[in-house]
């Protein structure tokens, strides 16, 4: 990776790490866990799709990158019964039963 893409993904990272970190919400939502005796860490994950700009042939700059889609059946079946609970904690529905 060179160095000025490097950098631009460091300045993304800590927007968002600021944008969480910034938030009301999600600080009072994690004092709320906090205050009940929980021990909290946060962990969030973000996916970055990037185009190699010198490989496109067709794409116009307009154009998003693709993504296979994924049913949310199967994103669901991938959140553990951890982040099932922490996502419960903040009010966050998920589940059709919720």
């Amino acid at each position: 990776m060179d160095e000025q893409l490097d950098k631009l993904l460091r300045e993304l990272s800590d927007a968002i790490n600021h944008a969480v970190s910034d938030s009301e919400e999600i600080n009072l939502a994690l004092a709320r866990l906090r205050d009940a005796g929980h021990k909290v860490f946060l962990a969030l994950e973000a996916t970055i799709a990037l185009s190699d700009k010198s490989n496109e042939t067709n794409e116009t700059e307009d154009e998003s990158p693709t993504f296979e889609p994924v049913s949310i059946e199967e994103r669901l079946a991938d959140i553990s019964d951890e982040d099932r609970q922490f996502l419960r904690a903040l009010k966050i529905k998920f589940d059709p039963e919720d």
